[in-house]
């Protein structure tokens, strides 16, 4: 059985002069890609790593990011992707959860990763991956011989899934490359493809559908760091990038700009969204500025990729999010546990080789979440007589911003930290651009301003999750039980 390591290695090998990253003014082929791989493998091998040790990464898009997460896997060592916005509470509890053993970050972020692991309770080494020389240590990727259980974990991931708090995961070898050659299979990806790698590389729609793809398939990958309109624009218009997967936010920031001079995006074959639903005026602004329109995808970091509406006519059908791709089967059922009937609303359950089959440590919620081999993803929708799935909302709550999803209930204990808050509640407001902004709802003790709750919260969680708006409240709509009725908050 292949792995991630041993697959790769064959890739690297049957394009060694094929460009395999550019970043900047500056690329590196595969083989070359191979060389700066292996190298970091031996030095944290040198440094102890083995397999199944846990190793973070915090970094963003680009190369460093790449070449970190393959000489991890390399030793046979777990992934812990992180999310390089991610602040000092939240990087400690994803360590201590892995009980990771190495973080590998740069030295941006050096100093708030040496306060994480002053107060971090296991042996942690720092390893900044842009503080030494090239190439430091003479390897090759068939150097690495690890034996590597396909079902043992490859990297852990963390998703909110159906209960709104974080849980651990574990995708194995066969769980992503089941998912890889499924994807690469139904969007017909090939060498000659280059991939725009602007979603993060931490979450699992950067990771699998746009690093990890191009990277399997032997294509070129692009990667940006932070979204900016007008240098994807570019990138695009210049590199000739031909699949971009990104969130709905982004696509909708492009639609809406107006450019100085209208950028070429005629090599674009690809435009995919996923993570949230993309607004459908938006949507047909896209076609109407780049003569495109951006399929909907739809997936989970328990799933992987579920479906994807690559079908004819899909101006007709721009809400849909597609058929499954080939191995993954989705059924819709009613609140009594039945068979939804064709075009009935019901919650989406799906059984795929690429989906785990539980959460680590929580076997109560497994219970609820994994049943029959199914994984119940708390997903409203419904399933057309052609197959094509339309999602309709979530049965349980989160917030959806830019494509991450945060759970409310992780800001609302953190605000319950500080003296003058009395009560509160965290929800997501809409935007047009299909995502959401995070607003705090606070019963207070006395008057104080809404800046002071916000400085409160920085520094302390990602700046994505800290609440935009602040309304004050004399009271929270409760149940006779005292269960907090969010459905009244306006």
């Amino acid at each position: 059985m292949n792995t991630i390591p041993k697959l790769f290695a064959t890739v690297v090998e049957a394009n060694a002069d094929r460009l395999a990253v550019v970043e900047g003014g500056s690329s590196v082929t595969y083989g070359a890609l191979g060389v700066e791989i292996a190298s970091l493998a031996r030095t944290l091998e040198a440094q102890g790593v083995r397999r199944g040790d846990s190793v973070a990464l915090l970094l963003p898009n680009g190369l460093d990011f790449v070449t970190s997460y393959f000489a991890i896997l390399m030793l046979g060592a777990i992934a812990v992707p992180l999310n390089d916005s991610y602040q000092q509470q939240e990087i400690r509890s994803f360590l201590e959860s892995c009980t990771v053993s190495v973080l590998l970050t740069s030295q941006a972020h050096a100093e708030l990763c040496r306060s994480v692991i002053a107060s971090y309770a296991a042996p942690c080494q720092l390893h900044l991956v842009d503080d030494r020389p090239a190439a430091e240590v003479s390897a090759s990727l068939a150097d690495f011989r690890v034996d590597i259980d396909p079902d043992g974990p490859l990297m852990y991931q963390f998703s909110s899934g159906s209960t709104g708090r974080p849980k651990r995961i574990a995708r194995s070898h066969r769980n992503v490359l089941f998912e890889l050659d499924s994807f690469i299979e139904t969007l017909a990806i090939t060498k000659d493809d280059r991939f725009l790698g602007v979603a993060p590389f931490s979450h699992v729609n950067g990771l699998m559908r746009s690093m990890m793809a191009s990277l399997f398939a032997g294509a070129a990958l692009h990667p940006i760091a932070t979204f900016d309109r007008r240098a994807v624009a570019a990138t695009i218009a210049e590199q000739r990038i031909s699949v971009f997967i990104a969130v709905p936010f982004m696509f909708s920031a492009l639609a809406a700009s107006t450019f100085r001079q209208q950028p070429d995006f005629s090599s674009l074959r690809l435009c995919v969204s996923a993570s949230a639903p993309m607004p459908s005026a938006f949507n047909h602004k896209f076609h109407e500025n780049f003569g495109m329109y951006v399929r909907q995808l739809y997936g989970s970091t328990e799933t992987g990729t579920i479906s994807v509406n690559l079908g004819p006519g899909v101006a007709d059908s721009l809400a849909s999010v597609g058929t499954p791709i080939r191995g993954v089967e989705v059924e819709v059922f009613r609140e009594d546990g039945q068979p939804a009937a064709v075009g009935e609303m019901g919650e989406f359950a799906v059984r795929s080789p690429a989906a785990i089959s539980r959460y680590l440590g929580l076997d109560d919620v497994n219970r609820e979440a994994f049943r029959d081999g199914f994984f119940i993803t708390g997903d409203l929708g419904v399933k057309d007589d052609q197959g094509r799935l339309t999602l309709k909302g979530r049965k349980k709550f989160f917030i959806n911003k830019g494509g991450y999803k945060i759970s409310p209930y992780e800001i609302e204990d953190l605000l319950k930290e500080h003296p003058k808050v009395l009560d509160v509640v965290v929800a997501g407001i809409p935007t047009p651009f299909g995502d959401e902004r995070v607003k705090a709802f606070i019963v207070a003790d006395s008057a104080v301003a809404e800046e002071e709750f916000i400085a409160f919260c920085r520094g302390k969680i990602a700046d994505f999750k800290v609440p935009s708006v602040i309304e004050f409240r004399d009271s929270l709509p409760k149940s006779p039980t005292g269960k907090i009725r969010r459905n009244q908050l306006t």
